[in-house]
């Protein structure tokens, strides 16, 4: 079961790799950039990890997701 955020930051996260194998590919492209977009998928990760971290805990707690629903 995924979430909206969840499938957003997954899409982000797929863009950002696509960029990075054009930017390697790219014999032009600069260097700095690449790294930038290597941090920019590390910060990602990470925002989706603890969300997920985060998000297992709410569901696994007892009636944690009822309540939302009523």
């Amino acid at each position: 079961m995924a979430t909206e955020y969840e499938r957003n930051i997954g899409k982000l996260i797929n863009d950002k790799y696509e960029k990075l194998e054009e930017l390697r590919k790219n014999q032009h492209s600069n260097t700095a950039d690449i790294l930038k977009i290597e941090q920019e998928i590390e910060t990602l990760r990470s925002l989706f990890e603890n969300y997920n971290l985060g998000m297992g805990y709410f569901r696994r707690a007892r009636g944690g997701r009822s309540g939302l629903r009523e």
